[in-house]
């Protein structure tokens, strides 16, 4: 087979340090676009990125070249220092140093893009720390 073939995509979500309300509305759709861009320089596919004031989701395509690791270290490092420069410059804002990853298959991908448009819906009735919980349950 002359060329890689990949269809390996990714839900990752995270949430800031100490799950402290920093990520204010009126710069989350600056932050979801600046994600996306950073992470084309790495050949990172990110399908959607949303979140809330205490966490964030994002469906990506991995690369062949680059870790499940690699690629949440470069979304989160090069964020947070955006983040920073552009709306806490005392540097207050910190992800938290974990995350959760779930491999999503073809056939889930648009109901994961939908989940992840639709966080404010979501999050009406449950907390973040529920919704991973959930996550938990579903996967095993």
């Amino acid at each position: 087979m002359p060329k890689t073939l990949n269809q390996v995509w990714i839900h990752a979500v995270w949430s800031t340090k100490d799950r402290l309300p920093l990520l204010k509305r009126y710069f989350r759709g600056e932050l979801n676009n600046y994600i996306k861009q950073n992470s084309m320089d790495w050949n990172i596919q990110v399908d959607v990125v949303n979140g809330m004031l205490d966490h964030m989701h994002v469906l990506f395509k991995l690369p062949t070249t680059v870790s499940v690791a690699d690629a949440i270290k470069q979304m989160k490092g090069a964020s947070s220092r955006w983040v920073n420069e552009n709306y806490y410059p005392t540097g207050k804002f910190e992800w938290q140093q974990g995350y959760g990853v779930f491999s999503v298959g073809r056939n889930e991908i648009n109901r994961v893009r939908n989940y992840i448009y639709n966080q404010e819906y979501h999050h009406q009735n449950r907390s973040f720390q529920d919704e991973i919980k959930q996550f938990d349950i579903r996967r095993m």
